[in-house]
């Protein structure tokens, strides 16, 4: 059976400005979808409720279809008032991938994954931890700068060579099979490092 795309629909209904005439998508993918991705998916759904923004999130991985999430992601999210329970792995796909405004990956890795799927996506294909630090080197949105130019600008100057290799920089270890205190770890730096970015990407709604 072929991968599907399970979007979310939007959950608020405010936006920046006039920027974003539809909503804009965001792809959270890692190994598996059982761990990483899917509690950064919960997560940056979450900070963008909070600053009133319209989205789709989804989040996949390259392992298999319809695993559960892992029983620690649940607890970890449980601890933030977030609810992951009986969610199932997605396959990341061409369409998915096509479709999205920002794709953020847990490692460079996932990068490469992603490319081997659809390399279309390079332009907007990041690991989370590239896209918050190229962010606070291009500056924060501006005001009338759609979403898709401010992701133009973070991709500018990029090679794609250079996730060639893994680098601890860039890389969110996977808490799989770690106790619970790996993944709630885990949690704490997806949340930092995607209220980050949230505050880079709509600046004027923070």
């Amino acid at each position: 059976m072929a991968p599907v795309s399970r979007w979310r629909r939007p959950l608020v209904s405010a936006a920046m400005g006039a920027a974003d005439p539809t909503h804009p998508r965001f792809l959270l993918v890692c190994t598996a979808n059982i761990c990483r991705s899917p509690m950064a998916e919960a997560l940056l759904r979450n900070h963008l409720e909070l600053v009133g923004v319209a989205a789709e999130v989804a989040s996949s991985g390259h392992l298999a279809e319809g695993t559960l999430v892992s029983p620690n992601s649940v607890t970890a999210m449980a601890d933030r008032s977030l609810d992951i329970a009986g969610r199932r792995s997605v396959l990341t796909s061409a369409g998915a991938l096509r479709s999205s405004d920002l794709i953020l990956t847990m490692g460079r890795e996932h990068v490469r994954r992603v490319l081997d799927v659809e390399m279309s996506a390079w332009p907007r294909s990041f690991t989370l931890r590239a896209a918050v630090r190229r962010g606070m080197q291009v500056g924060r949105r501006e005001q009338d700068e759609s979403l898709n130019a401010w992701v133009g600008r973070l991709h500018d100057g990029r090679l794609a060579r250079d996730m060639l290799s893994d680098d601890p920089a860039d890389d969110i270890d996977d808490p799989y099979g770690a106790p619970l205190h790996a993944y709630r770890d885990t949690a704490r730096l997806l949340d930092d490092l995607l209220g980050r970015l949230v505050m880079l990407a709509y600046p004027d709604l923070r």
